[in-house]
């Protein structure tokens, strides 16, 4: 395949690719957006709908304390006036729309009834409003369920209103009921109270809900406002008992009529009606689905005894994300469109000089770092062969630097192998004799006069013998005759220990040591006492080069992701001129004054670095201070074959 065939396939790949992840992105967002826009708005509404049902009983509640305060209405109702009371009952039940207004005396005994004046003389005094108005409680209201036979005490209508039939319903609980037995009523009581607050009677009324729209309507027409989405309200409400729907502007399939005796899903029966908790989400209402929200009604007891629903069609939001889809989709297969044209022309400007820089790369790759590609404009394609002839040339400078490096690195081994064996041999020639020489000086020392020229002349020797001794030390250190007993380490305890070896030696001095020590370095397998010679020899280097004083940086660290670890040692010394930087490894080489130093610390210090697969560098500035690296690898464990 052509790298123009490639390279538009590649394009419109990547393109198709990232259209339909931003396509899903953005699809999702906008679904979650628009779901949890949607469950705020639902709840908003559940909130207003439930304010619509709390305000309907405070009107009650004002309406009744209203009328039992009334100065002529308490004294009829001492005498027992229905002449007065009736009248003043039945346009009052009329303007408030109240379905029954009764007034009792004392006892609780029905004094008038307004709906049906004819029935009188029973007792209401087991109604809970009732009683607990007799028990001297103020005016309340609340929803209550009311018997069939007491609804058709007040009114014959009423309980036939209340026998809503209790229809099949998809997703709601099994039930062998058929239709309701009780009616769902908003109830108000209030005391009629004469002079010193004597209780003369009460004062009780009540909406049967069942059957009754207007509630629904009103939160339809004020939240929703009467707005219509495929032929059906957009927004419902509806009041529940129990789980079937007494009133609701939810339509059935015919999309006409209410859906009146329709039952919730059993899922929100169970969480609302069981649990008495809230609902808010997604449900199946009657023949659809909705994003539905419900709160339980209560009675004075604060069972559940019924939901209030308020509810938004999901089609539309759906509606909305597939409208949104679709726009993504068509975007990007414009996009996809023009991106196969671009690619098109772009590949065929692109083919030539990118063979040339293929062909030019492979000469490169055999090792030729001469290759060069013709610039022929300006271009951006241009500018690329620019800096491919740059990257060459500078891999051209940089291999040879690499040669330059290597030969330094590879005579540095080969002289300090040449030394190690002549050091290797010299050592031994003479360590016996210089033994014996030592031993037999002492010996006679002993037989020395004290303060006699003999004694201090043997003295002498002693001294003699004893610093050739280290020089010889020193030689089969380098030579490396004793063998590193390496373990598992940590090297900032190491460097720590040697520090506190040196401590009183930089305190003499006036150096001060700061320490930067990593305490959470990879454990290393190494010669803890040889490292720690080797930072012992450049802590002391560091102070001789401070003789005024200063400060030693002591820092230890994991480089490249923890395979090596490094530790730095920065003086404030008076450095080391450039033209003997490369030499202080070299055996014998030293700028101390005669009898200072040997020339072997650095050198056995390199070589022990060496023997543990590590790298040691040293960067100096005149003046300014001298900084000597030490690198070591991290040893990794091996994986061990599982057990059998």
């Amino acid at each position: 395949m052509s790298l123009r065939a490639r390279l538009i396939l590649s394009m419109l790949s990547m393109l198709g690719i990232a259209g339909g992840v931003c396509a899903v992105i953005g699809a999702n967002l906008l679904w979650r957006n628009l779901s949890q826009e949607a469950e705020d708005r639902v709840e908003q509404d559940l909130n207003a709908a439930a304010e619509f049902y709390q305000q309907r009983l405070a009107a009650m509640a004002s309406t009744l304390r209203y009328t039992a305060l009334g100065e002529r209405f308490l004294e009829a109702v001492e005498a027992r006036e229905t002449t007065y009371i009736a009248p003043r009952l039945d346009a009052l039940r009329q303007a408030a729309a109240l379905d029954i207004l009764d007034i009792t005396d004392a006892r609780g005994t029905v004094v008038y009834r307004s709906q049906h004046p004819g029935s009188s003389g029973d007792s209401l005094a087991q109604d809970p409003l009732v009683a607990s108005v007799l028990a001297g409680g103020d005016v309340t209201t609340a929803t209550l369920l009311v018997p069939m036979a007491a609804l058709g005490k007040e009114d014959p209508r009423l309980a036939e209103r209340a026998r809503v039939p209790v229809l099949a319903t998809p997703m709601a609980a099994p039930t062998a009921a058929t239709e309701l037995t009780e009616g769902m009523m908003l109830c108000g009581a209030a005391p009629v109270r004469g002079a010193g607050g004597k209780l003369c009677g009460v004062l009780r009324s009540g909406i049967l809900l069942n059957q009754n729209h207007d509630l629904v309507d009103q939160v339809q027409n004020t939240v929703f406002r009467n707005e219509q989405y495929g032929g059906k309200p957009l927004g419902t409400a509806t009041i529940f008992q129990d789980d079937v729907r007494i009133c609701t502007n939810v339509l059935q399939a015919d999309k006409r009529s209410r859906a009146t005796g329709t039952r919730a899903s059993a899922e929100v029966r169970d969480r609302v009606l069981g649990q008495g908790l809230p609902w808010l989400g997604r449900a199946w209402v009657v023949n659809d689905w909705y994003l539905a929200a419900y709160a339980p009604i209560q009675d004075p007891d604060h069972k559940p005894i019924g939901m209030l629903y308020v509810g938004v069609q999901q089609r539309r939001f759906d509606d909305v994300a597939l409208k949104t889809l679709l726009t993504f989709g068509v975007v990007t297969a414009v996009g996809l469109a023009a991106a196969g044209l671009v690619a098109w022309k772009l590949g065929d400007s692109i083919s030539r000089p990118v063979r040339e820089l293929a062909r030019a790369s492979e000469t490169i790759a055999r090792g030729d770092f001469c290759e060069m590609v013709p610039v022929r404009s300006s271009d951006e394609i241009s500018a690329l062969a620019r800096t491919f002839n740059a990257m060459a040339a500078s891999l051209r400078q940089r291999d040879e630097q690499l040669k330059e490096r290597t030969r330094q690195q590879l005579t540095r081994s080969e002289r300090l192998a040449a030394v190690g064996r002549l050091a290797a041999g010299v050592a031994h020639e003479i360590n016996n004799p210089l033994t014996g020489v030592l031993t037999f000086s002492h010996m006679v020392l002993r037989d020395a006069p004290a303060g006699s020229q003999q004694h201090e002349d043997i003295e002498a020797i002693i001294e003699a013998t004893t610093r050739c001794r280290d020089i010889i030390r020193g030689l089969l250190n380098f030579s490396r005759q004793n063998e590193p007993q390496k373990r598992l380490s940590n090297l900032s305890d190491v460097l720590h220990d040697a520090l506190n070896l040196t401590r009183n030696q930089a305190l003499l001095h006036r150096v001060t040591l700061l320490e930067q020590l990593d305490p959470h370095l990879p454990a290393l397998v190494i010669d803890p006492h040889q490292v720690q010679e080797v930072a012992v020899n450049i802590i002391l280097n560091a102070i001789d080069a401070m003789p005024d004083g200063g400060a030693l940086n002591i820092r230890s660290h994991a480089v490249e992701g923890g395979r090596w670890v490094e530790f730095e040692m920065a003086d404030t010394g008076h450095g080391i001129p450039a033209e003997i930087l490369d030499r202080i490894f070299d055996p014998f080489f030293t700028t101390k004054p005669p009898g200072k130093g040997t020339g072997l610390g650095l050198a056995i210090s390199y070589g022990i670095i060496t023997e543990h697969g590590g790298d040691i560098s040293v960067s100096s500035e005149v003046g300014r201070g001298t900084t000597v690296t030490v690198r070591l690898p991290v040893e990794r464990k091996k994986e061990e074959p599982n057990a059998t």
